[in-house]
C-alpha cells in the first residue's frame, strides 16, 4: 500500500501526468459524451459520472506540484464532486448551476497549473506537448460549463430545448457544441440564440484560433533557446 502511494505521488510529479490527464479528457470528451447523447441510460450516466470523478481526483493530484493552487483546486474539485453526485440521484436545476460554477472554476485553476507545467524551463518533450493539447481541450470544458449556466437560466438559449434534459445530457450536448466552436468547425446543428450565449461562442471561436498559434510559438521559441544554451 505504501509503495503504491509513493508510486502515485512520484507519477503525478512527472511529465507523464500530463499524458494521463490528456487520456482522461479524451475519453470523457470523445467516448462518454457521445454515448450520453445517443443513450442516456443509467449505466452510461454512471460511467460518465465515474470518469468525471476520476478527472477531478486526477486534477487535484496534479495540482500538488503547485502548492499555491493546491488548496483552491482541491476545494472546488471536492465541491463539484459532491454536488454532481447529489445532482445525479436528485436532479435539480439549482444543484446543476452550483456544480457547473464549481467545475468551471476548477477547470480554470487546473488549466493554470497545466500551463505553468507546460511552459516551465527545460527541454520540450512529448509529454509537455500532450499537456498543451490537454489544455486546449480543457478550454472547451471551461466554455461548456459557461454554456450550461446560460442554458439553465434560459432553456431556449440554444437551438434545442434544454428543459427536461438530464444535466449530464445537457452537458454532453453543449460540450459537443463547445468543441465545434473552439475548432471553428461549426456544423450549424446547434446554434446560440441567447445574446450571452452568442457572445460566449464568439469569444471561444476567437480564442480557439489564437491560443494554439501563440502557445506553439512559445514552445518553439523555448526549445530553440534550450538548444542554443545546450550548444554553448
Amino acid at each position: 500500500m505504501r509503495n503504491g502511494r509513493r508510486f502515485l505521488e512520484r507519477f503525478w510529479q512527472t511529465d507523464w501526468s500530463l499524458s494521463a490527464l490528456l487520456v482522461l479528457i479524451l475519453v470523457d470528451t470523445f467516448v462518454t459524451a457521445p454515448l450520453l447523447q445517443s443513450r442516456d441510460t443509467t449505466g452510461v450516466l454512471l460511467f460518465q459520472l465515474s470518469i468525471f470523478s476520476v478527472f477531478l481526483l486526477s486534477g487535484v493530484a496534479f495540482a500538488f506540484r503547485n502548492p499555491a493552487l493546491t488548496a483552491m483546486v482541491g476545494a472546488f474539485a471536492a465541491g463539484a464532486f459532491l454536488v454532481r453526485w447529489t445532482n445525479h440521484f436528485h436532479p435539480n436545476s439549482s444543484l446543476a448551476r452550483i456544480e457547473s460554477g464549481l467545475s468551471l472554476v476548477f477547470c480554470v485553476l487546473l488549466g493554470a497549473v497545466i500551463l505553468i507545467q507546460v511552459l516551465r524551463s527545460g527541454p520540450i518533450n512529448a509529454q509537455r506537448i500532450q499537456g498543451a493539447v490537454a489544455l486546449y481541450l480543457l478550454l472547451a470544458r471551461v466554455w461548456t460549463f459557461a454554456y450550461v449556466l446560460v442554458a439553465l437560466g434560459d432553456s431556449r438559449a440554444f437551438s434545442f430545448p434544454a428543459e427536461g434534459l438530464h444535466p449530464q445530457v445537457l452537458h454532453a450536448r453543449l460540450l459537443y457544441f463547445s468543441i465545434m466552436t473552439l475548432t471553428t468547425v461549426g456544423y450549424g446543428d446547434i446554434t446560440p440564440v441567447n445574446p450571452i450565449a452568442g457572445s460566449l461562442a464568439a469569444l471561444e471561436g476567437m480564442i480557439g484560433q489564437l491560443f494554439p498559434v501563440l502557445l506553439l510559438a512559445r514552445l518553439v521559441s523555448m526549445e530553440l533557446y534550450h538548444q542554443q544554451q545546450r550548444g554553448r
